[in-house]
C-alpha cells in the first residue's frame, strides 16, 4: 500500500516524491493557455510559475520536518509533504499567500521551540519578528498574533515580560522602516508602512467550494473523518503532541476566519495546518484499508483537477 511506503521512507522514495511533486505542479503546462492567468498584480506569470515550483516542494519538506522534529507526529514519514503537495491543486494567483504561508513555517517553529522553557524570550522575539515581516506582505496576517498568545497560554509561560518581548519583536521592523523613511525623506509617515487589515464576509468562498462538487465532496469526507479520528485518539498522544496540535488547530481556525472574511486567495493559508491533520489520520488510522482508499481517491481527484485548472 502507498501509505505504508511513505512511512519511514527509503532514500529512493524521497527522490520519487520530488519527481512526483515537480510533475504534479507542471501538469497545467499540458494546456496551451496554462500561463494565461489574471495578472492584476503586475508580476510575470512565468516568474510566479517558477517561484511556485521552487517554494511549494521546499514548503512541503519544511512542514514535514517541522512536525516530525517537534514530535507532533512521531512516525517518520512523507505523508505530510505528500498531502501538502496534493492540496496545491488550486494554485491560482496566490503569490502573497504563497510566501506568507512559507514564512509561517519559521514562525510556528519558534513557537514550538518555546515548549518547556521558563523564559523563552529568544523564541518569542524571533517569532514576533517573523510575523511582522509576514504582516508587511499581507496585513490581514496580523490576526496570527493570537498564536503567540495561544502558545504562551498552552505552554504555560505567559507573563508581562513575554508580552513585552513579543510586542518589541513585532515593532522593530516598523521602527527600522520609519528611521529609513526619515533619513531618506525627512518625514515620518507611519501610514506608508502600516496597512490595517480589512474584514468583510466573503460569500465567494462557499460558491467556489460548491462549484467543484466532486473534489469538494471527497475532500470534505476526508476532512470529517480526519477530525473525528483525531479527537477520538487525542488522549493517547503525548502531552507535547496534544499541546502542539492545539496550537495547529487554532492556526487552522484563524486561517479559516481569514479565508471567509478576507480575499478568496487566502484559502492557501489553511493548507499547512490542514495537511498536518489529514496526514495524522492517514498515519495512525485504525482502518488502514479505508485510509488507503481515501488517499487514492484524494490523489486521483487532485491530479484530475490540477490538469483542468490554469495555474
Amino acid at each position: 500500500m502507498l501509505l505504508k511506503t511513505l512511512i519511514n521512507p527509503k532514500p529512493k522514495i524521497i527522490v520519487y516524491f520530488v519527481v512526483f511533486s515537480v510533475i504534479f505542479l507542471c501538469l497545467p503546462l499540458i494546456r496551451n493557455n496554462s500561463l494565461d492567468i489574471n495578472n492584476h498584480l503586475g508580476y510575470s506569470p512565468w516568474l510566479f510559475y517558477i517561484l511556485s515550483i521552487i517554494i511549494v516542494p521546499l514548503h512541503a519538506f519544511g512542514l514535514n520536518n517541522l512536525i516530525y522534529k517537534n514530535n507532533i507526529v512521531k512516525k517518520e514519514n512523507l505523508i505530510i509533504a505528500t498531502v501538502f503537495i496534493l492540496l496545491n491543486t488550486f494554485n491560482i494567483d496566490v503569490v502573497t499567500n504563497l510566501i506568507s504561508s512559507f514564512l509561517m513555517l519559521f514562525f510556528i517553529n519558534y513557537l514550538f521551540e518555546s515548549y518547556q522553557k521558563e523564559y523563552p524570550f529568544n523564541e518569542i522575539f524571533c517569532a514576533s519578528l517573523i510575523l511582522a515581516i509576514i504582516v508587511f506582505l499581507n496585513p490581514i496576517m496580523l490576526v496570527m498574533y493570537l498564536l503567540v498568545l495561544t502558545s504562551s497560554l498552552v505552554f504555560n509561560y505567559i507573563n508581562w515580560r513575554s508580552l513585552v518581548i513579543s510586542i518589541l519583536g513585532f515593532c522593530i521592523p516598523y521602527i527600522l522602516c520609519l528611521f529609513y523613511l526619515f533619513i531618506m525623506t525627512n518625514e515620518l509617515d507611519i501610514t506608508s508602512i502600516i496597512s490595517l487589515p480589512e474584514f468583510a464576509y466573503n460569500e465567494q468562498v462557499l460558491l467556489a467550494i460548491a462549484k467543484e462538487k466532486i473534489f469538494s465532496f471527497s475532500f470534505l469526507i476526508l476532512i470529517l473523518i480526519t477530525f473525528f479520528e483525531f479527537f477520538s485518539w487525542l488522549y493517547k498522544k503525548s502531552i507535547r503532541s496534544r499541546k502542539s496540535f492545539f496550537i495547529i488547530l487554532i492556526y487552522f481556525l484563524i486561517a479559516l476566519i481569514i479565508l471567509f472574511f478576507g480575499s478568496i486567495n487566502n484559502w492557501y493559508l489553511i493548507i499547512s495546518p490542514l495537511s498536518v491533520f489529514i496526514a495524522n489520520y492517514l498515519t495512525y488510522a485504525r482502518n488502514r484499508n479505508l485510509a488507503n482508499i481515501l488517499f487514492y481517491i484524494f490523489i486521483i481527484s487532485s491530479c484530475y483537477y490540477r490538469c483542468m485548472i490554469i495555474i
